[in-house]
């Protein structure tokens, strides 16, 4: 005789719903999806809760709300927020969802401690220099480093991250008291598309553009998530006026779009980082030497919604020191500020690059000595006003070769024996 058993039915476990806009939403679609300037209004949607029962709390001082339907929050003031919806379903446990959101305010984010900085690539040094530079850095008070954080070096596969190449002078930057502006571009062959066998001679395979903003935005959000608290300012791009960092050729529309898809997803990273406009190359407006497509590049930039796509504007006026070099580099920043405020535009101007080579002739001026180098560091900080911050190109000589005028920039040798330069920028504080 066979037994009859019974078994009571075991619960049906249910697949959890999903709450949208996500951050994969963000990644897919651009990180307006959850971070905007108030007033600013989100639309919240679940996906597989057919079934389930749901109460709401948007977040945004209105009564919660009932029904799995689409629900939208609106925010009238800055500030991070989470609404939220609790659902519960017969059978399984309830389960509350949450998703973030970040709203601005129209001021801007600016950094004020600090005027004194310098460039240098401390990731591509030799490592047995880091620790001396900054040491060096610090005696001569320097109080901020602009620090390149390349795309291709920390995605050099899409999605796939390696941070090991930054880490470590991200921390002995901070450890030695440094603030630190990181540079954030430098595109990958896998986003820009470009074979490096048919770029021209002389341009690098990192200064082609990349092919889809939301690669950049992808790239900046990593970057800014992972070094929150311990870096809180961030240029995007170099010089995007400039043949030479924006391949094939300078694209004023294509560099808006990348800047506010990259402000976007730093804000939503960490609110209250400063994003600098990448330094443009000359003063952003007309030198006289600009290609058709870099003239006037900043105009460009205000036409659109990019002119809300940053906290600080950065340009690079390299003057030449014994060419009427200080009437010259004052009247090139006041261009750039007199054209700002006609658009009632008070946000700071950094000279996030500046300076000039003790090398041979550079771009058909005159070469200068190292003690004409030296008292061009007093005419930049001491005498020319406007910049808020000022950040000398370069600390350290690029290589060891005197006869290329490209590598002799620095206050030190690539050795790391002071040049009078040096000597010069640490008598500013003094």
């Amino acid at each position: 005789m066979t037994a009859l058993t019974s078994c009571a039915s075991a619960p049906v476990e249910r697949a959890q719903p999903l709450l949208h806009p996500s951050l994969d939403d963000a990644f897919a679609q651009g990180f307006q999806t959850v971070v905007g300037r108030a007033p600013f209004s989100v639309r919240l949607w679940l996906d597989g809760a057919q079934g389930w029962s749901a109460l709401w709390d948007l977040g945004d001082g209105t009564a919660g709300a009932s029904g799995t339907g689409p629900q939208t929050a609106r925010f009238a003031r800055p500030g991070v927020y989470r609404p939220s919806v609790t659902l519960s379903v017969a059978g399984s446990p309830s389960v509350t969802l949450s998703q973030r959101i970040v709203v601005l305010g129209d001021e801007p984010v600016t950094p004020s401690v600090g005027r004194y900085g310098v460039n240098e690539d401390l990731a591509a040094d030799p490592p047995q220099q880091v620790a001396s530079q900054l040491a060096l850095m610090r005696a001569a008070g320097v109080e901020w480093l602009r620090l390149p954080l390349r795309w291709f070096w920390l995605e050099p596969q899409r999605g796939r991250y390696r941070w090991d190449y930054v880490d470590g002078v991200v921390e002995q930057a901070g450890d030695a008291g440094l603030q630190l502006l990181a540079v954030l571009g430098g595109t990958p062959r896998w986003s820009s598309g470009i074979d490096a066998g048919t770029r021209r001679s002389g341009v690098r395979s990192d200064a082609f553009e990349p092919t889809d903003a939301r690669d950049f935005a992808a790239y900046v959000y990593r970057v800014v998530d992972r070094f929150k608290g311990r870096i809180g300012t961030y240029e995007l791009m170099n010089e995007p006026n400039s043949p030479d960092h924006w391949a094939p050729k300078p694209n004023a529309a294509r560099f808006v779009e990348m800047l506010c898809a990259g402000y976007f997803a730093a804000k939503y990273a960490d609110p209250q980082s400063a994003v600098v406009l990448g330094g443009l190359n000359g003063n952003g407006l007309s030198l006289g030497y600009e290609t058709p497509e870099a003239r006037d590049f900043l105009k460009t930039i205000y036409l659109g919604a990019a002119e809300r796509c940053f906290d600080v504007l950065a340009i690079h006026p390299y003057a030449h020191p014994t060419e009427d070099g200080g009437r010259t580099l004052q009247s090139w920043i006041d261009a750039t500020r007199q054209y700002m405020e006609e658009r009632g535009d008070r946000r700071p101007i950094w000279l996030t690059e500046v300076g000039w080579s003790t090398g041979a002739s550079l771009w058909g001026h005159s070469a200068i000595s190292e003690e004409q180098q030296a008292e061009w560091v007093h005419v930049v900080y001491d005498r020319i006003t406007g910049p808020q911050k000022v950040f000398w190109y370069n600390f350290k000589e690029n290589r060891p070769d005197p006869t290329d005028p490209e590598y002799q920039w620095g206050l030190v040798r690539y050795d790391l024996r002071l040049k009078p330069a040096y000597r010069a920028f640490a008598d500013l504080k003094r």
